[in-house]
This record gives C-alpha cells, structure tokens and sequence, in this order.
C-alpha cells in the first residue's frame, strides 16, 4: 500500500473530513479528533485568521502537517449572517437542523421564500506550527437559499442551497460533482497546485 504523508484536518467535523479525503487523495487525511485535539474558540474577525488559527492548534499538538478550514454561508439580505457564525447560528454547538431552521426563521422574519447567498472557503495549509508561510486558498459558490429542503447528502446548508443555475440543492448532487463545483472543492483545486508547486511531498 502506498505511503501517504499524513495531514491532519483541523475539524471534529465528519461531513468536512468525507469531503477532504476525497478531495486530497495524496494524502492520507486524520481528523484531529484522533488525536485528542480540542477546537479552541473561533475568535478571528476573518475567514482567513481563523483557518489559520485552527491549523496551528493541530499541529502544535499533532507535530504534523496541517489543515485548516474555515467557511460559511454569506446571505447579504440577512447583513451576511451566517458569516463567521455558520457552525453555530443557531447556538453554540448547533445541530445540522438547527441551523437550517434558524436561516429559515431569519428568512420569513423579512418575507423571502428565497435569497442570493453565497458559499466560501479558506484553506490553510501548514508543515508545522512555526511554519512562516502557510498556504492559503480560497473557493466561492454563488446560489440561492430557499426555504424549501430538498435532498440527504453532504452536510450543513446543503440542502436548502441551489447553486446558480442548477435545479438541484448541493444536498441532491452527488459527493463527486459536489467536489468540481463546491467552494470547498474550488479552494482544494488551488491549494494543491500551491502545494505541487511550493512543497515536495
């Protein structure tokens, strides 16, 4: 069996590492849960800080390479809530569904069955917890949010988010077209030509 490096993925979130071990298969991918690593609070006012942040808590406690990965849902009818707070919208550790039924509410308090809304992801990829140049990058998915839920698959927002001109939620696609077009899939697209550029594997 090949030896892959390993990468550890800065996140508790299954639905996240799923899409991560798909994404990167020149890597054998660990969430930090095996390891023990407990997320600290996101305190960063940007995508970027807090992608980062998460990758250097992993591998100062891992010693490993690193992957950070901080996205969310940006509605600008809502003053771009989620934002930032996506994971946690509804409270702290919110479930998938309460946070689906929380934009629904903050949707019919201002009478749209329906609202642009776009996806982003910011990746941080670093060789270690010094490591002075992190690899960053970022993907984006325009659509629309409706109040209506359609499809099981991925995670999150998915299904009530219709990616511009599809008639499928993200949550009706399967996992491989959801990786060429996804904001995560975007940004994984272009940390891997950063890293077969800038680090030999």
């Amino acid at each position: 069996m090949e030896n892959k490096p390993k990468l550890i993925i800065a996140t508790s979130n299954q639905g996240k590492l799923i899409e991560f071990a798909l994404l990167l298969p020149e890597f054998a991918v660990i969430s930090q849960d095996a390891f023990g690593v407990v997320p600290e609070e996101e305190v960063g006012k940007t995508f970027i800080e807090n992608s980062l942040h998460k990758a250097r808590v992993a591998s100062q406690a891992t010693g490993l390479a690193s992957l950070g990965d901080d996205s969310g849902l940006i509605v600008p009818a809502l003053n771009n809530m989620p934002g930032l707070h996506s994971a946690r919208y509804a409270k702290d550790d919110a479930s998938d569904e309460e946070n689906r039924q929380r934009l629904k509410q903050e949707l019919q308090n201002i009478n749209l069955q329906e609202a642009k809304a776009y996806f982003v992801c910011v990746l941080a990829m670093i060789k270690d917890a010094s490591d002075p140049f992190p690899l960053i990058a970022t993907g984006t998915l325009a659509g629309t949010v409706k109040l209506i839920k359609q499809g099981s698959g991925g995670f999150g927002y998915d299904p009530m988010f219709y990616p511009e001109g599809s008639p499928l939620s993200l949550a009706q696609i399967t996992p491989e077209e959801k990786s060429t077009l996804s904001h995560r899939g975007l940004a994984t697209k272009t940390l891997r030509q950063k890293i077969h550029t800038f680090v030999s594997l």
